[in-house]
């Protein structure tokens, strides 16, 4: 018996209450671009696209813990809603699914990354992996299905129970992987199935015409490299594509196991064998990436999570998406874009502008590029770092690392901060900068004063110069006849400001992009005139296509007081 009790807003299922709310309030907000919202208001992740009716609706989890915490807080799940991504006009329905008002038999805490899809019967079915109240298995991690007339909920479950659990995979076992990341896929012939994975294995099982049954054998998919969470299956042309979370440390593509990557196989049958074919997108800032795809509107988007929202961290992600383009049946590398693209954001740190070399970087699971990335977030992980960690018995007494620009910029000052920890790291025992004379070689900066207080901000202020190198010499504190390795989470350089930053005009006819200065002349104070390279916003054709006139916003290196504007008239 199922009914609707307006007075309460429950209903009552098989006699169990479960909560039913309408969705919550629409919040709606304009994206300037990825991540699609960045303020650091709401932190999202493991994106699940479904395109009906015209409308993209992206559900997602909720990140949610403090910045100082070192792992997954995620209690509830939200859907983002848009007609056109490219629009950047979005709604947030916040706490559309609570996992413990939905489903009396899950706790409520870890609402992992899960997927909703429209069944034949036109009704929709959120597969959700979510904490089940039985702690008497290895994992408790288990999918439950809910579903509603709409894609906004009201959800209910249907079954009352779980729909997969670590017993209905492992049995008896003590050892598998947790039974995470859901996805649903309905075949051409009405054959419906179900994908999920984590730490290196895929499974399928096919589920029956309600949606909330196996109907079938678990298997485990193979084909794949370096798989390691979160199968995405699709079909276009014939072709069943599976894209995932491609994982192998020591790669180009994840140079450490805590970095991701976004791979695709194809296979002729849903369920492989799959042969990996290419990657699609990696260098991406999170930990993690969990991605998905889909047709929309006549594109394809790939959705994905990052940690570049302000406030950001590996645990408060926040989802991206861009347009996927094909080349025939091959998914082509996608091009990661941002509402403010590094190189646009406004400060005075030139170090982003910087070629980055150092006698040595424990690589991997610490990154030399750590140095310039942009300050890491509270909760730090190993690809934040720099180390020049050798072992406990290196007798290296110094290490040193570089900053070489195309063209001599002005410097004024730098910041760093060290780190310790309890096996070998500490703070130098003294470091000092250095910047490279063209007449004389390298040469100590003058005034200033090198603080090692470790896990704080450091900041050092010196008399300003011209230079193409900047290098920062380490010293490690000894310990009998060694000395200990270091651990650097981010070395900035900072530019003074120049006295004005000028605006400029240029015409350009109709059909032809206006050409930008690729840099400009900059009055210092102490320094007289500089050519600094300037990074324009990227213009939409159609400003160009007819007469008129707009302008183009541009970063001058190491300039943090605000953007040059350059007017640009449009002659027929």
């Amino acid at each position: 018996m199922t009914q609707l009790t307006a007075a309460t807003g429950l209903l009552l299922v098989a006699g169990t209450f479960l909560a039913s709310a309408a969705p919550k309030p629409t919040r709606t907000f304009h994206s300037g671009g990825n991540p699609i919202l960045g303020d650091g208001s709401y932190f999202s992740a493991d994106a699940a696209p479904l395109s009906v009716d015209g409308k993209l609706y992206i559900h997602a989890g909720h990140d949610e813990p403090p910045p100082e915490v070192g792992g997954f807080v995620m209690d509830d799940y939200g859907v983002f809603v848009t007609k056109n991504p490219s629009s950047g006009d979005w709604e947030l329905h916040e706490d559309n699914l609570d996992p413990d008002k939905v489903f009396d038999w899950a706790t409520g805490n870890r609402a992992y990354a899960g997927h909703c899809i429209q069944g034949p019967d036109g009704r929709f079915y959120w597969y959700v992996p979510v904490e089940w109240k039985n702690d008497e298995l290895p994992n408790n991690m288990a999918i439950g299905v809910a579903v509603s007339d709409g894609p906004l909920g009201p959800w209910k479950d249907p079954i009352g129970k779980p729909l997969v659990t670590w017993k209905d995979v492992f049995g008896d076992a003590r050892h598998g992987q947790e039974v995470i990341d859901p996805h649903g896929f309905i075949d051409d012939d009405g054959t419906i199935y179900l994908y999920w994975g984590s730490w290196g294995a895929a499974r399928v099982v096919k589920l029956d015409d309600s949606m909330a049954a196996m109907d079938g054998e678990i298997t485990t998919m193979t084909g794949f490299e370096a798989f390691y969470e979160a199968p995405w299956v699709f079909k276009r042309n014939g072709t069943y594509y599976c894209i995932y979370d491609w994982k192998l440390g020591g790669t180009e593509y994840t140079p450490s196991n805590y970095q991701a990557a976004i791979a695709y196989a194809t296979a002729s049958s849903p369920t492989g064998p799959w042969k990996t074919r290419d990657m699609i997108l990696w260098g991406t800032s999170s930990t993690t990436v969990h991605p998905s795809l889909i047709e929309h509107g006549g594109k394809w988007w790939l959705t994905y999570h990052t940690k570049d929202a302000e406030g950001g961290g590996h645990f408060r992600r926040s989802i991206a998406i861009d347009e996927v383009r094909w080349d025939g049946d091959r998914i082509l590398p996608v091009d990661q874009t941002w509402a403010n693209p590094p190189l646009l954001q406004l400060t005075n740190n030139l170090a982003r502008e910087a070629a980055l070399t150092a006698s040595f970087s424990e690589e991997p699971p610490m990154s030399l590029a750590a140095l310039h990335d942009g300050r890491p977030p509270v909760v730090r992980l190993p690809p934040d770092m720099w180390s020049t960690y050798r072992g406990n018995d290196s007798k290296v007494e110094s290490d040193w690392a570089q900053y070489t620009w195309e063209v001599p910029l002005p410097v004024s000052g730098v910041g760093i901060q060290f780190h310790q920890d309890p096996n070998w790291h500490l703070p130098p025992a003294e470091w000092k900068v250095e910047y490279r004379d063209d007449k004389d070689g390298w040469r100590e900066v003058r005034g200033a004063k090198y603080p090692t207080t470790p896990d704080e901000w450091i900041t050092v202020d010196f008399e300003p110069v011209i230079t193409q190198a900047l290098r920062a010499t380490f010293k490690g504190q000894p310990e009998g006849d060694y000395f200990h390795s270091m651990i650097v989470s981010e070395w900035e350089v900072h530019s003074p400001p120049a006295d004005k930053l000028p605006s400029g005009s240029l015409i350009t006819s109709v059909g032809k992009a206006p050409k930008l200065p690729e840099s400009v002349k900059l009055e210092f104070n102490q320094l007289g005139s500089v050519r600094v390279p300037v990074h324009w916003r990227r213009i939409d054709p159609e400003k160009y296509a007819k007469p008129g006139t707009f302008t183009v916003e541009g970063k001058a290196a190491g300039q943090g007081a605000g953007y040059l504007t350059m007017k640009v008239t449009v002659t027929p």
